[in-house]
């Protein structure tokens, strides 16, 4: 029995591959940017700092560890050694991250997404190279995949239980979507949008709505991997609360969007081409026990998450 379907079977993952290690690697870029500026003033840093201090002494440091990253991410694309490669980019981005994290206070947001997928492609990939005799390239991507979308469910999954751990039920009251409408401020200053918050603010069914909408959204992301129609539906509904978030809130997550569009969009569909067995041969599945491990990835990575939130 196989837990797994995906529109790229029976077809080259090239471009599924390349397009994750874009994404990573142009948001890795703007962080950087961010702790090169940053870390130009000292009183931006917490007491007792080391690591923080002794980077921005060295001149380029910010942008010296992310060349690093980007070989990892480079020799990743390639599929040169993806498990080696991924975990070296994972690694150098994980030391700009905590960078950032002692002078900003958190890790970037926007960042953990695209780290996430990488995690996850590496991970599945890994999966696959345990096997003996090792599988072809084409179902140890097939893994990757798997693995790569499963982070991103339970990125979402784990922002839905975050929340009701922090509010419990009164999360669905809709007072915290209220006072982050107020909070910040309209991507514009269209009549309807305006409207449409004011709406928010003063109405406590329509804030209600909102949350327990969120919830249901954020919480139901595990249909990413239940197959590639209700993938593309449950990304659509993702992409909308993304939309949603950056009208009412300016709060752009744009990183998250991208990598939805490049795995739920059925694109060797839309480019018509015919699946070759040679490529990836329907024997070859995911069993049920990459969903297991998942899970317990996805529960290991929840318990430690608020570890790197401090500050």
């Amino acid at each position: 029995m196989t837990a797994w379907a995906s529109v790229w079977d029976g077809h080259d993952r090239r471009a599924l591959r390349i397009g994750l290690c874009v994404i990573a690697g142009v948001e890795w870029c703007v962080e950087a940017a961010q702790v090169a500026w940053q870390s130009q003033d000292p009183a931006h840093y917490l007491p007792g700092l080391r690591l923080a201090p002794a980077l921005a002494a060295i001149p380029g440091a910010a942008w010296i560890l992310y060349a690093l990253t980007g070989v990892g991410l480079v020799l990743l694309a390639l599929d040169r050694h993806p498990v080696a490669a991924g975990s070296w980019a994972l690694g150098c981005a994980a030391v700009l991250s905590e960078w950032q994290t002692q002078v900003f206070g958190s890790p970037s947001r926007n960042a953990f997404f695209p780290g996430a997928a990488i995690l996850g492609w590496v991970l599945g990939s890994l999966w696959a190279d345990s096997a003996r005799p090792r599988p072809s390239r084409a179902v140890r991507e097939r893994f990757a995949e798997a693995g790569a979308l499963g982070c991103i469910a339970a990125a979402y999954v784990g922002s839905c239980a975050s929340k009701l751990l922090a509010a419990g039920a009164g999360w669905a009251d809709g007072l915290q979507i209220r006072a982050l409408v107020v909070q910040q401020q309209p991507v514009a200053s269209w009549s309807w949008l305006l409207a449409w918050r004011e709406a928010i603010v003063s109405s406590a069914d329509l804030a209600s709505a909102s949350a327990v909408a969120t919830l249901v959204v954020e919480g139901g992301a595990f249909a990413l991997l239940l197959g590639p129609r209700l993938r593309l539906t449950w990304a659509a509904l993702l992409v909308g609360l993304h939309a949603a978030i950056l009208l009412l809130c300016t709060m752009p997550y744009l990183e998250p969007v991208a990598l939805l569009v490049l795995f739920a969009i059925p694109w060797p569909r839309l480019q018509r081409r015919a699946p070759s067995r040679a490529i990836d041969p329907p024997q070859d599945a995911i069993p049920w026990g990459v969903v297991a491990l998942l899970a317990a990835m996805v529960a290991i990575a929840w318990i430690l998450a608020p570890l790197g939130w401090r500050g």
